[in-house]
């Protein structure tokens, strides 16, 4: 009866970590519940507790121990995010992704809720409570704009971050001619590289 959340953007991966999880509820159980909301139709969307849900599958077990909680979309969606920050290890496409959540929710949260007056932007709302200040929180969505084989490089480490912020701004059929170009050199660029090539670009000049 339980959905994972639409769009999840962290991954849960079958790695050494998770058969170190499966081994720890086959011998004590699930011993933080996960969280879910009711859906509309009955059943239930997983807010918090993928790696647990998941954990609990691979170790044979039919359900999960779970808190139920009335939210909201948007009050789900910063919660999802919030709680999975707390992974010891977190991609830059799963950060940014997730930071682009949070930032949409929290705008939507701004225009339906008169409580909410406030001057202050919302990327500097989010930086109050994460580890990154309003620009870097700005600079990781910028990566939500590269295309898939572009941003598993990043993920890779073989694109560094910075040069990877200057790429997103290149067009899909400019990024999808670099990501050629990488694959056929096996090189990736470097920041001042990537700065020539967004130049070039916003002038119309990149072949």
């Amino acid at each position: 009866l339980i959905d994972d959340f639409p769009d999840h953007p962290f991954k849960v991966r079958d790695d050494e970590d998770m058969q170190q999880l499966v081994e720890s509820i086959k011998e004590r159980g699930v011993i933080t519940p996960a969280t879910v909301r009711q859906k509309e139709d009955g059943r239930y969307e997983l807010v918090s507790g993928h790696r647990r849900k998941r954990a609990s599958e691979l170790a044979g077990f039919e359900t999960l121990r779970c808190e139920v909680v009335d939210l909201n979309r948007d009050e789900a969606t910063i919660l999802m995010v919030e709680s999975n920050f707390q992974r010891s290890q977190i991609l830059p496409s799963e950060k940014a992704f997730a930071y682009k959540m949070k930032l949409e929710a929290l705008k939507h949260q701004g225009k339906t809720s008169c409580h909410l007056g406030t001057k202050s932007r919302t990327d500097e709302k989010i930086a109050e409570t994460a580890d990154d200040s309003a620009r870097q929180i700005q600079r990781y969505i910028r990566l939500t704009y590269l295309i898939p084989e572009l941003l598993k490089l990043v993920d890779e480490e073989r694109i560094a971050f910075s040069p990877a912020v200057e790429i997103s701004y290149l067009p899909e059929n400019e990024q999808k001619m670099l990501a050629e170009e990488i694959e056929y050199t096996d090189a990736t660029p470097s920041l001042s590289q990537a700065q020539r090539l967004r130049k070039f670009s916003e002038q119309g000049r990149l072949s």
